[in-house]
């Protein structure tokens, strides 16, 4: 975590009971912890935890051998916006530690879309890097990986304004839509649904309130919604990682 602001140990949860219209497989009326979380840091008030601490935490409390399913529209290990670079490896190392400690199995879907980071693709495939890591030495007795899909909605390059100083520029959609705008994290025991995109800047320079719960008809519906996205024609997987056959 940034220096200055340490995680509590101990963050402000509450009891809460949902109805969730539609889902008529589980049941969400009884109460389960939930809780808050805030960006950037100064909206604490020394009692809720950090948006970072809340996403870290969720990768974290995968079970062994669980599964953590990650969905988000942006996904850059460094800020994107300040004039001095800020190298950015908090969530990259959570799921890491969980792949190589908990030998679990963490599934990444990330937008590709018209205004696309440049360098995201670079970011995703070093952290495909765990899997040869995971195996690279016998000591490691690793089972987990990490598995990443790009989420492409159909004629996402074809948005934008109809004109251009007069010309038609074949745009077919407004600017900013034919994106997949999910932000949210669920392992076996717990669900995230959050505001920020997964770069730095997002969790220290703007401000975001996101929700978390343990209720498990919240998690299991959530791992409903990624998986059916996972499993569609338009979640594609990452190109492997140059020279490493084995991490892709």
């Amino acid at each position: 975590f940034v220096a200055d602001y340490p995680a509590l140990s101990d963050p402000f949860t509450f009891q809460i009971p949902f109805d969730t219209p539609g889902y008529s497989n589980c049941t969400t009326a009884s109460s389960y912890s939930s809780y808050l979380s805030f960006a950037p840091p100064e909206l604490l008030f020394k009692e809720f935890q950090t948006d970072e601490q809340a996403w870290v935490g969720t990768i974290k409390s995968v079970s062994a051998r669980g599964v953590v399913r990650i969905s988000t529209m942006d996904w850059l290990a460094q800020s994107q916006y300040t004039k001095q670079t800020v190298y950015w490896s908090s969530l990259s190392s959570a799921i890491s530690e969980v792949v190589l400690s908990k030998k679990a199995t963490v599934k990444l879907l990330v937008a590709r879309w018209a205004h696309f980071i440049s360098n995201t693709d670079e970011y995703l495939k070093h952290l495909l890097y765990t899997n040869f890591l995971c195996h690279s030495s016998r000591y490691n007795h690793c089972k987990g990986k990490v598995e990443i899909k790009y989420f492409e909605v159909p004629g996402y390059m074809s948005t934008g304004p109809a004109l251009s100083n007069g010309t038609r520029t074949g745009n077919r959609y407004p600017g900013y839509t034919r994106v997949n705008h999910g932000k949210y994290a669920v392992s076996d025991v717990r669900a995230h649904i959050g505001t920020s995109n997964l770069g730095w800047d997002y969790f220290y320079t703007t401000a975001g309130v996101s929700f978390g719960t343990y209720n498990p008809a919240i998690v299991s519906q959530l791992q409903q919604i990624f998986d059916a996205d996972w499993n569609s024609p338009y979640a594609v997987p990452i190109g492997p990682l140059q020279g490493l056959a084995s991490a892709s």
